[in-house]
Parts: structure tokens; C-alpha cells; sequence
């Protein structure tokens, strides 16, 4: 009986007991974003890292109060040996739980350093693969430094204005660190959100980084336009507007539906084409020309200006793509895979890399666009 008395005493100490190796919360240092850069400054220590930390006690004072957030630099031979030297500079240890984002320089993402430093990213314990992924032709930590005038944390500033891109075809939907990684190992090229710096209070997300699958590496950047016309290609466009011109004047085009149907046709690994069928469907909600969009004739007209608009786009994007980045994004690829599996996996080592049979593909656009009279500007009041 005694035996047993003693057996609970024991088991209700150590239910009770605390964790020996908790770490208070007031002892963390919450860090919510990071950015990775090549230390020109010493070829020793290569690796620079900028790690964002939350100020808790600045969160919700007045405008005028301190800054709620502190970016600390460090360096090193690796990213273990950069974060272990924050960890001695600061009182409270590197917390990654909630890090939001993380940007990586462009020649971080170029370099042979990229597929380690993501590696330890997604290898650490507190990491998340939501984590939001960046890429910036600039240094990240000027990114970083960033003051907007209405959010007190940089790193959720930057994270708001990326997920617009349901209002901006010129946009991706953002990428998260677990994305990119999948698309590494199944060594599928891929476009990431770019960001620059316009001044010490903004940043911009326009243009994108593009990375080859089978070198893992960042090859290059497109524009906005180029962007564009990738999303149109893919279909991946969830809304935004569209400038025309019709007769010189402005037509704005509301895209509402867009749809992309590719076909691929494989005769010999020098003669792959590829026919893309665009078709949108949208509203008119804004125009600088005078006339009836009740009148059938002067509709087609109206259309037939947006469907060469998109056009241009798609050109602009293929000429980037194809013939200067080398890279497809386009998913071309996996249409060929799916089509002609057994002639897939005799070229696809040489798709888009070394030989490169896709550069050489021919690729023709046709596009269907419609709109739609409801919700639509019926007559212009400018007339």
C-alpha cells in the first residue's frame, strides 16, 4: 500500500511538472520576416542575413512612437553560423514560428549558396512551408528597411500588398517556400513574386522572377507586361482590368472569366508547336469614347480591340520567355507529357535546358474575347 501511495505522489509530479527547457514567451524574439544577401564586404563570411524582429511594446502606440520592429544583421559561412551569431547579440533568442516572408536577393538566388540556404529553411524545426517567398533584383535588406506610412511592421506591409493579384492581372498569387521546393525537386520551372523599393516608404510587386527547374536556379526577371501575358497563356488570371484602344480612344475591360486551352503537337524532337486558345469574357466599366455598346456592330469592333491588346501581350511574353529566359513557364511541358508520354521522356532531360528543344517550339495565340452587356457602360455619356 505504501509502495502505491508513493507511485502516485510520483506520477502527480510529473504530470505537474514544467517543461525543463521552456523558454518564456517574454524571453523570445519573434522574427517575422528575413532577407538573404551575398556579403560583398568579405568573401570569408559570404552570407548576410537580415532578420526582422517584432518590438511588442511599440505595437499599438501612437505614430510617433518607436519603431516596432528591429532588423538585425548578421553573417557568415552559413546560414547556422549566421543565425547562432544573432542569437549572441540579442536578449531574446531567434523565434521563426510566426515568420511570414522571407527574400532572397537575386544574386543569392543565382548563386550556388541558394539551394543550401533554402534547405536550412526548410529544414528548421519552428519553420513553417507557408512561409511567403520573395525575390528581389535589389538587396533584400534594403527591402527590409522599408518605413510605410500606414503599417507599423514592414513584413506585413509587403505581405498585404502581394496577395492582390485577384485585382491585378499583372500578378501571380504569392509563393510559399513549400511551393518552391515541390517545384525544385519535381525540377518544374516556376515565376516567384519580384519586389523593389521605391522610396524609403514603399515597395513595389511588379514583374517576376523566373527559375529553371532543371538548373534550380534563378535565370532571370520579366516585366509587367510579360507577366501579363504568361497569365493569359496559363489561364491563371482570377480578375483585373485591361486598357484598349478603340479608334485612339481608352476602352477599359473588366476581365471577369479567362479561360486558356493548349494543344500540343509532337512530330519530332525539331518540330513540337503548340496552339493556345484564349477566351475572357469581361465588362466595360470606364471608357473615353463616345459610343453604343447596344450596337452589334460597333461591339465586335470593341472586342476585337481587347483581343488584340491581349495578343500583344502574349507576344511580348513569348519573346521574353522563349526566346531570351529560355525557360518554360508557359507549361508547355507538362501538355506534352500528358499527350505523348513515351516522346516526353525522350526529350525531357533537353526540354528547356542544355539543348533546349523548347525554345525551337512554335507557338501560335488565337483569342476570343466577349462582353458582357450586363454591368456594362450600355451608352458613353460623352457623347
Amino acid at each position: 500500500m505504501h509502495n502505491c501511495k508513493v507511485l502516485v505522489v510520483f506520477l502527480i509530479l510529473l504530470l505537474c511538472s514544467g517543461c525543463w527547457d521552456a523558454i518564456e514567451i517574454e524571453q523570445r524574439g519573434f522574427v517575422i520576416g528575413a532577407g538573404i544577401d551575398l556579403n560583398e564586404e568579405n568573401n570569408e563570411m559570404p552570407l548576410k542575413l537580415t532578420q526582422q524582429f517584432v518590438i511588442p511594446s511599440a505595437i499599438g502606440m501612437n505614430a510617433d512612437s518607436d519603431p516596432a520592429f528591429q532588423n538585425i544583421v548578421s553573417s557568415g559561412n552559413t546560414m547556422f553560423e549566421t543565425v547562432r551569431r544573432v542569437a549572441a547579440r540579442t536578449s531574446r533568442s531567434p523565434y521563426y514560428e510566426h515568420i511570414k516572408l522571407i527574400v532572397f536577393s537575386e544574386q543569392v538566388a543565382k548563386s550556388d549558396y541558394f539551394p543550401d540556404v533554402l534547405d536550412y529553411f526548410l529544414r528548421y524545426p519552428e519553420m513553417r512551408r507557408g512561409t511567403q517567398v520573395m525575390i528581389t533584383p535589389e538587396n533584400a535588406l534594403d527591402i527590409l528597411e522599408v518605413r510605410p506610412a500606414n503599417e507599423k511592421l514592414p513584413t506585413m506591409y509587403i505581405q498585404s500588398i502581394s496577395k492582390n493579384n485577384y485585382k491585378n492581372a499583372r500578378m501571380i498569387p504569392p509563393t510559399r517556400i513549400g511551393d518552391l521546393h515541390e517545384k525544385l525537386l519535381d525540377h518544374e520551372s516556376f515565376m516567384v513574386q519580384m519586389i523593389k523599393k521605391i522610396n524609403e516608404e514603399e515597395v513595389k510587386i511588379a514583374g517576376h522572377a523566373v527559375f529553371n527547374g532543371s538548373s534550380d536556379k534563378l535565370v532571370g526577371f520579366i516585366g509587367e507586361e510579360a507577366t501579363e501575358g504568361v497569365n493569359f497563356i496559363t489561364g491563371e488570371i482570377e480578375g483585373g482590368l485591361l486598357e484598349a484602344k478603340v479608334d485612339d480612344d481608352i476602352v477599359v475591360y473588366e476581365l471577369e472569366e479567362v479561360q486558356a486551352d493548349i494543344t500540343p503537337t509532337f512530330n519530332s524532337p525539331d518540330d513540337i508547336s503548340f496552339k493556345v486558345n484564349i477566351k475572357t469574357s469581361g465588362s466595360i466599366p470606364e471608357t473615353y469614347k463616345s459610343f453604343d455598346l447596344l450596337n452589334d456592330e460597333e461591339l465586335e469592333h470593341t472586342e476585337q480591340a481587347i483581343e488584340k491588346r491581349i495578343y500583344e501581350f502574349t507576344e511580348i511574353a513569348i519573346n521574353e520567355i522563349q526566346q531570351e529566359l529560355q525557360t518554360d513557364i508557359f507549361k508547355f511541358g507538362e501538355k506534352l507529357s500528358v499527350k505523348y508520354p513515351d516522346e516526353w521522356e525522350k526529350i525531357k532531360e533537353k526540354w528547356d535546358y542544355g539543348e533546349n528543344c523548347f525554345k525551337d517550339a512554335k507557338i501560335e495565340v488565337t483569342v476570343n474575347s466577349v462582353i458582357s452587356k450586363s454591368g456594362a457602360i450600355n451608352r458613353s455619356t460623352l457623347q
